[in-house]
């Protein structure tokens, strides 16, 4: 089991769901497909643990993670390096838990290989595997 430390931004203490990894920043505008939360390299972000360096785009992206919420797609948790405040107000209007890792040493390359795994979030502790 590979563990890792985060801190809690906005949201639920105890999280689960398969891990999804970017390696890359993405934005929700324009590189989700929000009928399906598809997103390129990555898959489906439906109901996940998604694990990404950062997220990247316009004031629009928060209301493309609220229409997945809408739809029952939207991930259960986000888990990054860096957070801004409209990352921060697109998971209070989508309701997904957002956390920030405390170490800016966590590997994206690594973690892409666990990708698939079930994720749990534990207080302040993200534990795959």
């Amino acid at each position: 089991m590979k563990t890792y430390e985060v801190l809690r931004i906005y949201g639920f203490e105890n999280v689960c769901g398969e891990l999804k990894v970017s390696t890359h920043p993405f934005s929700f505008l324009g590189d989700v497909v929000v009928e399906n939360a598809e997103v390129k390299g990555v898959g489906s972000i439906a109901r996940s643990v998604l694990v990404v360096p950062a997220l990247v785009g316009s004031t629009v992206g928060p209301y493309v993670l609220y229409a997945l919420s809408r739809r029952g797609l939207a991930p259960k948790a986000l888990v990054t390096k860096s957070v801004d405040p409209t990352l921060v107000a697109g998971c209070v209007l989508a309701g997904v838990s957002l956390y920030k890792f405390v170490s800016s040493a966590a590997d994206f390359n690594e973690l892409k290989t666990l990708e698939g795994l079930n994720a749990c979030i534990e207080g302040n502790i993200l534990k795959i595997g």
